[in-house]
């Protein structure tokens, strides 16, 4: 399913009316427009895991009576489902029925000045790095200049990319395996990995090939490497694992840094 959307970083406005905003949902039943800060707010909350309705009520900070109304219109157009909750059938449990893969903020004035960080030119020597960080920085920050994210997507491209790159790299020693992982990262021009600690696993990346020509976003940007990496070590644990990074050249950092934690 696909889903293009802008949900506010910040909270939600007393009035709905009183930003822009808009969400293109793509579900089973098709393509959806939604102009709802609170509808994004839910699908957001939903995108972390399943909710009962008394949760939803409390982290939305708005009436029983007004996220009611608000989850049926989602429910009727195929985006939300829901289900009795174990032990108490009075209950009900809130699905997600998707996925959220962009989020636009077009009315997000301090992305306005992203524009200065494009790219002017490759140097003539340009290696077959220079030329896929050009292309991917001169994308990313195209749209960030029109307030849209593209972080879940690269997520995703990178979870695929990395169940590709597992068995180039796989080993069923954890050391030899983190050691071929920084092999491929070197020799195919991503940056340079080192190993931080074992418990939990962190993994660093200096000259990150991704985030180091982006401006400072104050957030991770990383999605691709985060993808890559959640899908090696989800490949070689056999359980489902979630790359988490903490530092980023976009938030100001020297470096990136990635958790592996247990997926949520």
């Amino acid at each position: 399913m696909l889903w293009i959307g802008r949900v506010m970083s910040r909270p939600a406005p007393s009035h709905e009316d009183d930003e822009p905003f808009i969400q293109i949902i793509a579900s089973e039943q098709g393509l959806k427009a939604i102009d709802s800060p609170l509808k994004g707010k839910i699908l957001e909350m939903l995108q972390e895991r399943d909710m009962d309705f008394e949760e939803i009520v409390s982290r939305s900070d708005r009436a029983k009576s007004t996220v009611s109304m608000h989850l049926k219109s989602l429910a009727e157009i195929g985006i939300i489902t829901s289900r009795p909750a174990p032990g108490d059938a009075r209950k009900r449990i809130v699905s997600l029925n998707g996925r959220i893969i962009v989020r636009a903020d077009a009315g997000d004035a301090e992305m306005l000045w992203a524009d200065r960080f494009f790219p002017d030119s490759l140097p003539r020597n340009a290696s077959q790095r220079d030329v896929f960080s050009f292309i991917l920085t001169s994308l990313r920050v195209s749209l960030l200049t029109e307030g849209i994210s593209i972080y879940p997507i690269l997520m995703r491209a990178g979870l695929k990319a990395g169940s590709a790159i597992f068995p180039l790299v796989q080993e069923t020693d954890l050391h030899s395996f983190m050691d071929n992982i920084a092999d491929f990262w070197s020799r195919s021009g991503l940056g340079r990995v080192d190993v931080e600690r074992e418990d939990p696993i962190t993994m660093v990346i200096h000259d990150c090939f991704e985030c180091m020509d982006l401006p400072i976003t104050g957030k991770p940007e990383c999605a691709f490497d985060a993808g890559i990496l959640s899908a090696l070590f989800s490949a070689y644990y056999g359980e489902k694992k979630e790359a988490v990074e903490t530092h980023c050249y976009a938030m100001g950092s020297n470096l990136c840094r990635f958790e592996i934690w247990n997926a949520r």
